[in-house]
């Protein structure tokens, strides 16, 4: 579960050293799936990433090595994708399916995805203030609001890679906003390769 924090601190040590890989990341084999050990982990480790101050290298990183994927999103993305003849066809396509969960807008040729409260899907066993909105199995337990750092894993990460392999190209993905740092859901723009009859917002 933990195995991308080590690839974190790995890329981390190999730029800025052991000592800021130490501050940031920590001891993991402690690390437990407790709340109050996640909660503590988790302040200092979003302390560690802001002290740092590289946060280009940082959010790219952190996107690059998101654990997520569904593969079964992917499939639908790249059938509805194939078969809509624009791209307003294909997000009122995912829209209605139902398994591309998010609530989409399309602006241009940006689809915008939003996501629903964690609570629209289940219940978790702690109470914090971001256990009902917070999808991330760590973010989750934070007991504050974070800068947008980390964030970039469950956004440009997790979309870019769930967009790339549908659709076999690289995709540019931007975070909006998050409920972590400050937000009031978790948006991210997602910039769709055009199809015809569609205009682009760029």
């Amino acid at each position: 579960m933990f195995d991308w924090i080590g690839e974190l601190g790995k890329a981390i040590e190999a730029k800025h050293g052991k000592e800021a890989r130490d501050k940031i990341i920590g001891d993991t084999s402690k690390l437990t799936l407790d709340h109050e050990s996640l909660a503590e982990w988790f302040e200092k480790f979003n302390h560690g990433l802001d002290e740092l101050d590289d946060k280009d290298f940082l959010t790219t990183t952190i996107a690059s090595l998101c654990p997520c994927r569904c593969p079964d999103i992917e499939e639908n993305i790249r059938k509805n994708y194939e078969e809509s003849k624009d791209l307003r066809e294909f997000v009122d396509r995912i829209d209605k399916d139902g398994l591309f969960e998010d609530k989409v807008n399309l602006e241009g040729n940006v689809l915008l995805a939003t996501k629903h409260p964690f609570s629209k899907y289940g219940k978790r066993d702690h109470n914090g203030p971001y256990t009902t909105t917070c999808h991330c199995y760590i973010g989750n337990h934070a007991e504050k609001s974070i800068s947008d750092i980390y964030c970039h894993c469950c956004t440009v990460g997790y979309y870019g890679k769930m967009f790339k392999n549908a659709l076999n190209k690289d995709i540019n993905v931007e975070l909006v906003e998050s409920v972590l740092s400050g937000g009031k859901s978790c948006i991210a723009a997602i910039y769709l390769p055009e199809k015809s009859n569609s205009s682009s917002r760029r």
